[in-house]
């Protein structure tokens, strides 16, 4: 099956107004400020616990911290993106956590910062349903792959120098610098959330009473109601992103002992090879918007592929600077993959129900890394991190012979309708 990731405008089908198109840039820059704080803060915070000889544990705390809160908050943060103003949540929200960036200025006791850290992943559990279901609400239907994929290549955008910046500001300044910058795009997150007038849901015209009486008297069997997980396509990609997330960020917790301790390279270097991954995520994102003749099922096999020879490659690297090609593969097998699952997403759950299933995708997002941190954190302390390498490599490929064809099959199938 060919899909085009970019569905043709159908007959009669009109573009989105120019305000439309400069809300989705809006939302973009956004959510690429938030991304490039989030990033430098996330950095320096590692390098802060493994200079203070935290050692795996610490770091598998920060990290653990940073992906719990949207997993154990989804089932009420999709509920409050499909019920509340998704204005007052992005401005409220970002406001708090730009108070949370600040108060992490004031301690570098590593327990203390993982409570803080956990604070500013709840609020990252608040906007992700809502910054991954606006764009959808902005445009028409057949433009949503568009707005999708703007948003998610400028997110990946500013990923792309928030590690090396990092880990220079870290060299001279500590968490200072870094935590500064991050609470100040938090502040530019909610003035534009101030700029934004689309809303995630439109309110619908209330049901005529006469029309209300002839459900209630209707003798047929009600539709179950939609869920997440009873679109097999969905369900599947959920499955196999969550596996194959896991496997990845085991990786993240031992790189820096891979960097600075098996090679012994400096701050700087370890910042540098992190960005060489945001660097393959951009690319990586266009040439999935790009392709016309492979179906989205395709493209996501592809990129976890793509994520396994990224790894295993790592893993067997002889100097500190082999990682970085290998990183950029990954970078861009990561950067198809979000932005593939994010139209995916968006063209086939409803409406009503696009935050809920946002949030279930931030779930998975979260609980996948969540386990790899915790695996990386086992590994750093009884393996050298080559081996940890080696080890998350092979389990992307093994996960990947068990669930490809699934997802692939999954494809064919309609999307179920909301009841």
């Amino acid at each position: 099956m060919t899909v085009s990731v970019s569905p043709p405008l159908q007959a009669g089908a009109t573009e989105a107004p120019a305000s439309a198109w400069r809300e989705v840039y809006l939302l973009a820059g956004m959510r690429s400020l938030s991304v490039a704080g989030d990033i430098m803060a996330a950095t320096a915070l590692t390098l802060l616990a493994q200079k203070n000889g935290a050692g795996g544990w610490g770091v598998m705390a920060l990290l653990l911290a940073a992906t719990l809160p949207p997993v154990l908050l989804a089932p009420w943060t999709g509920r409050a993106a499909d019920r509340f103003d998704s204005k007052k949540i992005i401005v409220v929200v970002a406001s708090l956590q730009a108070l949370v960036c600040l108060a992490m200025l004031t301690t570098t006791s590593v327990p203390l910062l993982v409570g803080l850290c956990a604070l500013l992943a709840a609020g990252v559990a608040c906007t992700h349903p809502v910054f991954g279901g606006l764009p959808s609400a902005m445009v028409a239907p057949e433009e949503v792959p568009r707005a999708s994929a703007i948003s998610q290549t400028t997110t990946m955008a500013g990923m792309l120098f928030a590690p090396a910046a990092a880990g220079f500001l870290s060299s001279r300044s500590g968490t200072t610098m870094p935590l500064v910058l991050d609470a100040l795009s938090f502040v530019l997150v909610a003035l534009g959330g101030l700029a934004i007038s689309t809303r995630l849901h439109k309110k619908a015209a209330p049901a005529p009473a006469s029309a209300a009486a002839a459900s209630a008297s209707n003798d047929e069997p009600q539709a179950a109601p939609y869920r997440v997980w009873s679109d097999r396509l969905l369900r599947s990609v959920l499955l196999l992103s969550g596996i194959v997330m896991a496997c990845a960020c085991i990786i993240n917790v031992l790189i820096v002992f891979y960097v600075r301790g098996t090679f012994g390279a400096s701050e700087q270097v370890y910042g540098v090879i992190m960005t060489t991954w945001a660097a393959g995520m951009v690319p990586g994102a266009l040439l999935a918007r790009k392709v016309k003749n492979l179906s989205h099922e395709t493209i996501l096999v592809g990129s976890f592929v793509c994520i396994a020879i990224a790894i295993l490659g790592t893993g067997l690297a002889p100097g500190v600077w082999w990682i970085a090609p290998f990183y950029l593969l990954g970078g861009i097998g990561n950067g198809a993959q979000a932005t593939v699952t994010h139209i995916v997403f968006n063209l086939r759950a409803p409406q009503s129900h696009r935050g809920r299933a946002f949030a279930a995708l931030g779930a998975v997002s979260n609980t996948g890394p969540g386990l790899g941190f915790v695996i990386g954190g086992l590994l750093v302390n009884a393996f050298e991190p080559r081996y940890g390498f080696l080890a998350a490599g092979a389990l992307i490929v093994l996960a990947l012979l068990t669930m490809a064809r699934t997802v692939l099959a999954a494809g064919h199938q309609p999307a179920p309708a909301a009841s």
